[in-house]
């Protein structure tokens, strides 16, 4: 492949995963799935059918979390193919696209689900709903620091939209990319190799800065407590802490053209290997440690992509129509189920069954998505486009025909 161009079966991965991050906050509505959820899978099945969906491979149905590490390891890979075709983009004209096609979309969905959680908080609590539902959601006030904390991007508060958190993150690695993936298209696997040694230098170096070298293989959390120092230590730790998912991202976009090549040798039986490989490490409980278990489920998520990137019949399920409309509107989707979740369990006061809530929720959400998609989503990314066009259109700077990273 000369050019690797727009991989359209990452679109439709994009799209799945997403999905499940919509079944996954649908189940955080019952206390068994959240209580399991926010203890590090400690708490007690309640049943025959929560201990399949806790402890068996179902689980992957609503396994969000490990879907938000997918769209990291995803996110790098699709950001590298610049540099792995040897046509870099401009740093400002990069970072600008980026920030129209994430942030303005976050800030858009933030003022939606804000102006609906004031409407709603004083009919928030849901007797028989989850601590999700009613203590770090909806029922916490929007004060003029929480607006402040979402908008300037310096904080954790998920009371809004909870998914929101998670484009922090998102954002900044995004801006730190190019620093990251150019020894990577040097110097291949010992590039990615230095530059996940420097990462894991400064992870070590905050936890020892944040004064918490008891718990090896965890890192810095924060409390009400917690000093300017440790709140510092705890940005930059958890900054390199997702970067790395960033590397393996574009170590594997690096190895595009050889795992197509490879696959189409080989047959596309060794595909659905990997894919079901994938799968049972990406939803499985390997460790309470957040780097052990985050770290499978990367491993989990370069098998799955390695999968799909193969030619054969999973490439052929993926560009299926469903699949890839998911992926066109995944950022959007990912961004409008909450407020949907959260505005029918305070209407319906949480009389609604899980299977009931899902089957509302999924065709609900994926409508408002199209339509913030149309109204937002698209146009914020359109317009990074018309401001980076100016340097493309000079020579600096070629326009790539392929999928905008993120969520």
């Amino acid at each position: 492949m000369s050019k690797i161009g727009r991989i359209a079966a990452l679109d439709s991965v994009r799209g799945i995963a997403a999905f499940i991050v919509v079944i996954h906050h649908c189940f955080l509505t019952r206390p068994v799935y959240s209580d399991f959820f926010f203890s590090h899978w400690k708490t007690p099945a309640a049943g025959p059918v929560s201990a399949i969906l806790l402890h068996t491979p179902a689980r992957i149905v609503w396994a969000g979390y490990e879907a938000v590490t997918l769209f990291y390891v995803l996110s790098g890979l699709v950001l590298a193919l610049p540099w792995v075709e040897s046509r870099p983009p401009a740093y400002k004209e990069f970072a600008l696209k980026r920030l129209c096609r994430l942030y303005i979309p976050y800030v858009a969905i933030i003022a939606f689900a804000g102006l609906l959680n004031v409407a709603l908080q004083p009919h928030a609590y849901v007797s028989g709903a989850s601590k999700w539902v009613n203590e770090m959601t909806w029922s916490q006030p929007v004060t003029p620091f929480v607006i402040f904390d979402h908008l300037a991007l310096i904080g954790h508060h998920y009371t809004i939209n909870g998914v929101t958190h998670t484009l922090i993150w998102e954002i900044r690695e995004s801006l730190l990319f190019p620093l990251l993936i150019v020894p990577i298209c040097r110097w291949g696997v010992k590039g990615a190799l230095a530059a996940g040694s420097v990462l894991l230098a400064l992870i070590v170096s905050m936890q020892m800065l944040g004064g918490n070298m008891n718990q090896i293989g965890g890192l810095l959390e924060l409390s009400h407590s917690s000093g300017l120092i440790t709140r510092l230590a705890f940005e930059l730790q958890w900054t390199a802490y997702y970067a790395c998912f960033f590397v393996v991202g574009g170590l594997l976009a690096t190895r595009i053209t050889r795992i197509r090549r490879f696959f189409g040798s080989v047959g596309s039986w060794l595909s659905f290997v990997l894919l079901l490989s994938g799968l049972l490490i990406f939803q499985g409980h390997w460790s309470q440690w957040p780097v052990v278990q985050e770290s499978m489920v990367a491993f989990g998520s370069v098998l799955i992509l390695a999968a799909a990137l193969a030619p054969g019949s999973i490439e052929t399920m993926l560009l299926k129509k469903f699949p890839r409309y998911l992926g066109k509107i995944s950022f959007s989707l990912y961004l409008v189920h909450v407020p949907v979740i959260l505005t029918l369990t305070i209407f319906t006061h949480g009389a609604l069954s899980l299977p009931m809530l899902i089957a509302i929720v999924a065709p609900v959400s994926i409508a408002l998505a199209a339509v913030f998609d149309r109204l937002v989503t698209a146009p914020s990314a359109a317009l990074g486009h018309r401001l980076a066009q100016p340097r493309q259109d000079s020579g600096l700077m070629v326009q790539p025909a392929l999928q905008e990273g993120g969520l």
